[in-house]
Protein backbone atom coordinates (compact mmCIF):
# COMPACT_ATOMS: atom_id res chain seq x y z
CA UNK A 1 0.00 0.00 0.00
CA UNK A 2 1.39 3.41 -0.97
CA UNK A 3 2.11 6.10 1.61
CA UNK A 4 -0.74 8.23 0.23
CA UNK A 5 -3.27 5.40 0.60
CA UNK A 6 -2.05 4.63 4.13
CA UNK A 7 -2.46 8.27 5.09
CA UNK A 8 -5.97 8.38 3.58
CA UNK A 9 -6.94 5.20 5.45
CA UNK A 10 -5.63 6.69 8.70
CA UNK A 11 -7.46 9.95 8.07
CA UNK A 12 -10.79 8.27 7.30
CA UNK A 13 -10.45 6.17 10.46
CA UNK A 14 -10.00 9.38 12.46
CA UNK A 15 -13.08 10.83 10.77
CA UNK A 16 -15.22 7.90 11.88
CA UNK A 17 -13.93 8.17 15.42
CA UNK A 18 -14.56 11.90 15.60
CA UNK A 19 -18.14 11.59 14.31
CA UNK A 20 -19.25 8.50 16.22
CA UNK A 21 -17.04 8.27 19.33
CA UNK A 22 -16.30 11.81 20.50
CA UNK A 23 -19.30 13.08 22.40
CA UNK A 24 -20.14 16.55 23.56
CA UNK A 25 -19.30 18.29 20.27
CA UNK A 26 -22.05 19.32 17.80
CA UNK A 27 -22.06 17.36 14.53
CA UNK A 28 -21.92 20.59 12.55
CA UNK A 29 -18.69 21.56 14.32
CA UNK A 30 -17.19 18.14 13.60
CA UNK A 31 -18.09 18.33 9.90
CA UNK A 32 -16.63 21.83 9.70
CA UNK A 33 -13.32 20.57 11.10
CA UNK A 34 -13.24 17.70 8.59
CA UNK A 35 -13.99 20.03 5.66
CA UNK A 36 -11.20 22.40 6.65
CA UNK A 37 -8.79 19.52 7.36
CA UNK A 38 -8.94 18.25 3.79
CA UNK A 39 -9.13 21.74 2.28
CA UNK A 40 -6.07 22.99 4.18
CA UNK A 41 -4.13 19.78 3.51
CA UNK A 42 -4.74 20.06 -0.24
CA UNK A 43 -3.78 23.72 -0.17
CA UNK A 44 -0.55 22.82 1.60
CA UNK A 45 0.26 20.06 -0.89
CA UNK A 46 -0.34 22.49 -3.76
CA UNK A 47 1.90 25.08 -2.16
CA UNK A 48 -0.87 27.61 -1.59
CA UNK A 49 0.04 29.98 1.23
CA UNK A 50 3.68 28.91 1.50
CA UNK A 51 5.13 28.37 4.95
CA UNK A 52 3.26 31.17 6.65
CA UNK A 53 1.40 30.51 9.88
CA UNK A 54 -2.35 30.08 9.36
CA UNK A 55 -5.42 29.80 11.53
CA UNK A 56 -9.03 28.63 11.44
CA UNK A 57 -11.97 28.43 13.80
CA UNK A 58 -12.26 25.01 15.47
CA UNK A 59 -15.10 24.33 17.91
CA UNK A 60 -15.61 28.05 18.45
CA UNK A 61 -11.93 28.86 19.08
CA UNK A 62 -9.11 29.97 16.81
CA UNK A 63 -6.42 27.36 16.15
CA UNK A 64 -3.08 28.51 14.70
CA UNK A 65 -0.84 26.13 12.74
CA UNK A 66 1.94 25.99 10.13
CA UNK A 67 1.91 22.44 8.71
CA UNK A 68 -0.60 20.75 6.34
CA UNK A 69 -1.24 17.89 8.81
CA UNK A 70 -1.66 20.10 11.88
CA UNK A 71 -5.46 20.05 11.78
CA UNK A 72 -5.40 16.26 11.48
CA UNK A 73 -3.05 16.08 14.47
CA UNK A 74 -5.50 18.14 16.52
CA UNK A 75 -8.30 15.80 15.45
CA UNK A 76 -6.17 12.81 16.48
CA UNK A 77 -5.86 14.21 20.01
CA UNK A 78 -9.65 14.41 20.34
CA UNK A 79 -10.08 10.87 18.99
CA UNK A 80 -7.35 9.35 21.18
CA UNK A 81 -7.98 11.23 24.43
CA UNK A 82 -11.71 11.99 24.66
CA UNK A 83 -12.18 9.20 27.22
CA UNK A 84 -10.09 11.14 29.73
CA UNK A 85 -13.09 13.31 30.52
CA UNK A 86 -14.72 10.39 32.34
CA UNK A 87 -11.63 9.87 34.53
CA UNK A 88 -10.86 13.46 35.49
CA UNK A 89 -12.56 15.81 37.94
CA UNK A 90 -14.27 18.97 36.78
CA UNK A 91 -11.90 21.79 35.83
CA UNK A 92 -8.70 19.68 35.97
CA UNK A 93 -5.10 20.88 36.05
CA UNK A 94 -3.07 19.54 33.11
CA UNK A 95 0.71 19.46 32.65
CA UNK A 96 1.69 18.95 29.00
CA UNK A 97 5.31 18.03 28.18
CA UNK A 98 6.14 18.03 24.48
CA UNK A 99 3.36 20.40 23.54
CA UNK A 100 4.35 21.08 19.91
CA UNK A 101 2.00 23.85 18.67
CA UNK A 102 -0.55 23.36 21.43
CA UNK A 103 -2.85 20.61 20.18
CA UNK A 104 -3.22 19.05 23.62
CA UNK A 105 -3.46 22.45 25.31
CA UNK A 106 -6.33 23.33 22.96
CA UNK A 107 -8.05 19.99 23.64
CA UNK A 108 -7.58 20.30 27.41
CA UNK A 109 -8.99 23.81 27.66
CA UNK A 110 -11.90 23.13 25.28
CA UNK A 111 -12.91 19.49 25.77
CA UNK A 112 -11.65 18.80 29.29
CA UNK A 113 -12.62 22.30 30.47
CA UNK A 114 -9.27 22.54 32.28
CA UNK A 115 -8.81 25.47 34.63
CA UNK A 116 -5.05 25.45 34.02
CA UNK A 117 -2.82 23.92 31.34
CA UNK A 118 0.96 24.15 31.71
CA UNK A 119 2.70 23.40 28.40
CA UNK A 120 6.39 22.88 27.63
CA UNK A 121 7.93 22.93 24.13
CA UNK A 122 11.59 23.50 23.09
CA UNK A 123 11.23 24.40 19.39
CA UNK A 124 10.99 28.21 18.92
CA UNK A 125 8.68 28.09 15.87
CA UNK A 126 6.33 25.60 17.49
CA UNK A 127 6.43 27.52 20.76
CA UNK A 128 5.21 30.71 19.06
CA UNK A 129 2.10 28.88 17.84
CA UNK A 130 1.71 27.12 21.21
CA UNK A 131 1.56 30.49 22.95
CA UNK A 132 -1.13 31.60 20.49
CA UNK A 133 -3.20 28.42 21.00
CA UNK A 134 -2.73 28.12 24.76
CA UNK A 135 -5.30 28.76 27.44
CA UNK A 136 -2.74 31.15 29.00
CA UNK A 137 0.59 31.91 27.35
CA UNK A 138 2.08 32.70 30.78
CA UNK A 139 1.78 28.98 31.59
CA UNK A 140 4.00 28.01 28.62
CA UNK A 141 7.74 27.41 28.84
CA UNK A 142 10.19 27.11 25.92
CA UNK A 143 12.70 24.44 26.91
CA UNK A 144 13.36 20.72 26.78
CA UNK A 145 12.67 18.58 29.84
CA UNK A 146 15.51 16.33 30.94
CA UNK A 147 16.78 14.65 34.10
CA UNK A 148 19.51 17.31 34.33
CA UNK A 149 19.43 21.10 34.09
CA UNK A 150 21.58 22.54 31.32
CA UNK A 151 21.40 22.34 27.54
CA UNK A 152 20.63 19.67 24.92
CA UNK A 153 20.96 19.54 21.14
CA UNK A 154 17.46 19.58 19.65
CA UNK A 155 16.85 17.99 16.22
CA UNK A 156 14.02 19.33 14.03
CA UNK A 157 12.38 16.67 11.87
CA UNK A 158 11.81 17.25 8.15
CA UNK A 159 8.49 15.40 7.99
CA UNK A 160 6.79 17.16 10.89
CA UNK A 161 7.89 19.16 13.93
CA UNK A 162 5.90 16.67 16.03
CA UNK A 163 8.70 14.14 15.38
CA UNK A 164 11.47 16.47 16.60
CA UNK A 165 13.49 15.46 19.65
CA UNK A 166 16.84 15.75 21.41
CA UNK A 167 17.19 11.97 20.91
CA UNK A 168 17.70 11.59 17.12
CA UNK A 169 16.48 8.46 15.35
CA UNK A 170 18.90 6.73 12.92
CA UNK A 171 16.27 6.38 10.19
CA UNK A 172 14.75 9.87 10.52
CA UNK A 173 15.54 12.98 8.52
CA UNK A 174 16.31 16.27 10.25
CA UNK A 175 16.46 19.71 8.69
CA UNK A 176 18.14 21.52 11.55
CA UNK A 177 19.77 21.04 14.95
CA UNK A 178 20.48 23.63 17.62
CA UNK A 179 21.04 23.83 21.38
CA UNK A 180 18.03 24.51 23.62
CA UNK A 181 17.82 24.97 27.39
CA UNK A 182 16.98 21.83 29.39
CA UNK A 183 15.18 21.87 32.72
CA UNK A 184 13.74 19.34 35.14
CA UNK A 185 9.98 19.02 35.40
CA UNK A 186 10.16 19.44 39.17
CA UNK A 187 11.99 22.74 38.68
CA UNK A 188 9.42 24.06 36.22
CA UNK A 189 6.52 23.03 38.44
CA UNK A 190 8.11 24.77 41.42
CA UNK A 191 8.69 27.96 39.41
CA UNK A 192 5.07 28.04 38.22
CA UNK A 193 3.73 27.06 41.65
CA UNK A 194 1.91 24.01 40.30
CA UNK A 195 0.16 22.07 43.08
CA UNK A 196 -1.97 18.98 42.55
CA UNK A 197 -1.91 17.72 38.94
CA UNK A 198 -4.87 15.81 37.56
CA UNK A 199 -3.21 14.83 34.26
CA UNK A 200 0.44 14.68 33.24
CA UNK A 201 0.85 14.15 29.49
CA UNK A 202 4.32 13.32 28.12
CA UNK A 203 5.12 12.99 24.41
CA UNK A 204 8.77 13.82 23.70
CA UNK A 205 9.68 11.39 20.90
CA UNK A 206 11.91 9.03 22.85
CA UNK A 207 13.06 11.01 25.90
CA UNK A 208 10.00 10.26 28.06
CA UNK A 209 12.00 8.29 30.63
CA UNK A 210 14.30 11.27 31.20
CA UNK A 211 11.21 13.40 31.79
CA UNK A 212 9.91 10.97 34.41
CA UNK A 213 13.26 10.88 36.21
CA UNK A 214 13.10 14.68 36.49
CA UNK A 215 9.62 14.60 38.03
CA UNK A 216 9.72 12.75 41.36
CA UNK A 217 7.91 15.56 43.21
CA UNK A 218 5.46 16.13 40.37
CA UNK A 219 4.55 12.43 40.22
CA UNK A 220 3.87 12.34 43.96
CA UNK A 221 0.91 14.68 43.43
CA UNK A 222 -0.30 13.49 40.01
CA UNK A 223 -3.55 11.58 39.43
CA UNK A 224 -3.14 10.33 35.81
CA UNK A 225 -0.12 9.97 33.50
CA UNK A 226 -0.67 9.79 29.73
CA UNK A 227 2.65 8.88 28.15
CA UNK A 228 4.09 7.76 24.83
CA UNK A 229 6.28 4.68 25.40
CA UNK A 230 8.95 3.63 22.90
CA UNK A 231 9.04 0.16 21.40
CA UNK A 232 11.07 -0.23 18.19
CA UNK A 233 13.06 3.03 18.27
CA UNK A 234 15.94 4.75 20.03
CA UNK A 235 14.88 6.03 23.45
CA UNK A 236 16.05 6.96 26.92
CA UNK A 237 13.90 4.16 28.34
CA UNK A 238 11.48 1.78 26.60
CA UNK A 239 8.00 0.64 27.65
CA UNK A 240 9.39 -1.85 30.20
CA UNK A 241 11.49 0.73 32.06
CA UNK A 242 8.71 3.33 31.98
CA UNK A 243 6.09 0.84 33.17
CA UNK A 244 8.29 -0.36 36.03
CA UNK A 245 9.22 3.19 37.00
CA UNK A 246 5.59 4.26 37.30
CA UNK A 247 4.46 1.06 39.04
CA UNK A 248 7.16 1.57 41.68
CA UNK A 249 5.66 5.00 42.35
CA UNK A 250 2.12 3.81 42.88
CA UNK A 251 0.65 3.92 39.38
CA UNK A 252 -1.10 1.12 37.51
CA UNK A 253 -1.61 0.72 33.77
CA UNK A 254 -5.27 1.21 32.81
CA UNK A 255 -5.13 1.65 29.02
CA UNK A 256 -2.71 0.84 26.19
CA UNK A 257 -3.00 1.70 22.49
CA UNK A 258 -0.66 1.02 19.55
CA UNK A 259 -0.45 3.50 16.71
CA UNK A 260 0.33 0.79 14.16
CA UNK A 261 0.38 -2.99 13.93
CA UNK A 262 3.37 -5.31 13.62
CA UNK A 263 6.36 -3.22 14.72
CA UNK A 264 4.97 -0.08 16.37
CA UNK A 265 7.59 2.55 17.16
CA UNK A 266 5.60 3.61 20.20
CA UNK A 267 2.53 2.94 22.34
CA UNK A 268 0.23 5.39 24.11
CA UNK A 269 -0.27 4.37 27.72
CA UNK A 270 -2.46 5.71 30.51
CA UNK A 271 -1.42 5.15 34.12
CA UNK A 272 -3.61 5.93 37.13
CA UNK A 273 -2.50 6.38 40.71
CA UNK A 274 -3.59 3.24 42.55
Amino acid sequence: MSATLRMLKWSLSLDRQLIFAVGGVPLSAKLSLLFHKYLRYLAGRLGVGGGRAKSLMVFGRRFCYNEPLAVASLQRVYCAAHGLRDLLPERPVVLDVGANIGQFNFFSSHYLAARRVISIEPDPGSFELLAANALRSSDCRRCAVSDQEGEVLFHVACESTQLSSYLPQPDAGYRDSYPVPARTLDGIAEELEVGEIDLLKIDTEGSEYDVLKSAEEVLSRTRLVLIEMSVFRECSGNLFRIGSFLEERGFRLVHLAAGEEGRPRDLDALFQRA
